[in-house]
């Protein structure tokens, strides 16, 4: 009897494993480096053309969750949902109601929210992936000088980005690299009393080098 009952156990067992090791869901951690690369378009007015700024930018981070279904032939969806920090500086002119012009730097701290939902296709260890990215600011993070109510550029409360790039499965260790860009700009501009700077759009590009780690497999 004690034997029928092992046996049976083992079985059990076995047959749970089995179904774990079918399952087409995967979930788990990552986390990573970012290689900030973004840029600056701003005018004095519309008359004037649009100049474009040189940036001072920083590394940034990313941290967050990632789901895979896998998909028959190869073919697997990646959604995450990632908090993530990139910043920098970009030197400005900005023009006071006089017509005065002063030398400045506008300083950027982004901090997002970020939902990729990727489409890809794995053969051996090697992913394909490329999708879009529902982005969203958890705060108004740009001033220029000291006085941010000169000029305070708002951030967009939802931006369209896209990302794409391939990775590596190791076991239940992950490896991406993927470059990130937007379909809009990332920043609203808003006319300070005294100075500003009108048509400012801030262009955010970056590449991705993440480790993760999938918890279900």
């Amino acid at each position: 009897m004690m034997k029928k009952t092992l046996l049976s156990i083992c079985f059990c067992v076995a047959a749970l494993s089995g179904v774990h090791a079918a399952s087409p869901v995967q979930f788990g951690v990552k986390g990573g480096l970012l290689i900030n690369s973004s840029d600056l378009k701003y005018t004095f007015s519309s008359a004037d053309r649009d100049r474009y700024s040189e940036s001072s930018t920083k590394p940034g981070f990313e941290i967050g969750l990632q789901a895979r279904v896998r998909l028959p032939l190869g073919f697997l969806i990646q959604p995450e949902v990632v908090y993530s920090r990139t910043s920098g500086s970009f030197p400005v002119e900005t023009k006071a109601a006089d017509g005065t012009v002063t030398n400045d730097k506008l300083k950027v701290r982004s901090n997002w929210i970020e939902v990729p939902v990727l489409v890809g296709w794995k053969f051996s260890i090697v992913r394909l992936m490329a999708g879009p990215s529902f982005r969203f600011p958890m705060d108004e993070v740009m001033n220029v000088g000291l006085k941010e109510a000169k000029v305070a550029p708002r951030l967009d409360n939802f931006v369209m980005g896209y990302q794409a790039g391939v990775g590596v499965d190791l076991g239940r260790l992950t490896i991406d690299a993927r470059y990130c860009g937007n379909f809009s700009k990332i920043a609203n501009q808003q006319r300070g009393a005294e100075d500003y700077i009108s048509g400012l759009k801030v262009k955010e590009q970056k590449v991705a080098i993440s480790i993760g780690y999938m918890i279900l497999k």
